[in-house]
């Protein structure tokens, strides 16, 4: 019975092909301290592992249904065994890569590109038999988190939070709020890209 009124009382599902949210599709594998989880199944405070910080406690987590087909990065798309899996993710779901070939174009070796604007490449596309139900893990900043041995961004929302519901948070972020304001400046040393540079990287990979 409250497993049916939960489900009456969730968010509708958004469509989310202009948002700038970077989620990871149920069944999807993040790094923790104790070994690869589902995202479903994360706790709050369950350490994952971040690029950046190592381990690194989960403050809060959210989940939100859309219209939009997920994006199915294949295994090995990435590289060798990355992902480690077919991984889907949110069309907005930005992944990190790097390379010295970036510096000329972008003047960093590092860049997070959406992975909708690299649908078409290595197999990369949307799948539209797929249901959207995403997940968004925070912690205290924003993280490039390991997920089915891929590293993908995880970043606050922010006004876009009350899309999201809450399936979890942890005591201190309970007892203080603000810790979910977090940092949202970029990464001095990676580029955020948009469409157009997205598509820069793909010509970059395709010479290299």
């Amino acid at each position: 019975m409250a497993q049916a009124q939960q489900a009456e009382t969730r968010i509708p599902a958004q469509d989310i092909t202009d948002l700038e949210l970077s989620c990871v599709a149920r069944g999807t594998k993040v790094a923790t301290r104790r070994g690869e989880v589902a995202v479903e199944e994360l706790l709050a405070g369950d350490e994952v592992v971040s690029r950046d910080k190592g381990l690194t406690p989960i403050r809060w987590i959210g989940r939100l249904s859309a219209i939009n087909a997920s994006i199915k990065v294949p295994a090995g798309a990435m590289g060798r065994r990355v992902p480690a899996r077919d991984c889907w993710l949110a069309p907005n779901a930005r992944l990190w890569m790097q390379g010295a070939e970036f510096e000329d174009a972008f003047t960093c070796r590092e860049v997070l590109v959406p992975v909708k604007d690299l649908a078409g490449w290595r197999g990369i596309t949307e799948d539209l038999g797929r249901p959207s139900e995403f997940f968004l893990v925070l912690c205290d900043t924003p993280s490039v988190m390991i997920v089915d041995g891929m590293q993908v961004e995880m970043r606050h929302p922010g006004a876009l939070m009350s899309l999201f519901e809450q399936v979890q948070a942890d005591e201190m972020a309970d007892l203080f709020p603000e810790l979910l304001a977090m940092d949202a400046k970029s990464d001095k040393w990676r580029r955020r890209l948009d469409k157009h540079e997205a598509g820069q990287v793909l010509d970059v990979k395709k010479r290299a």
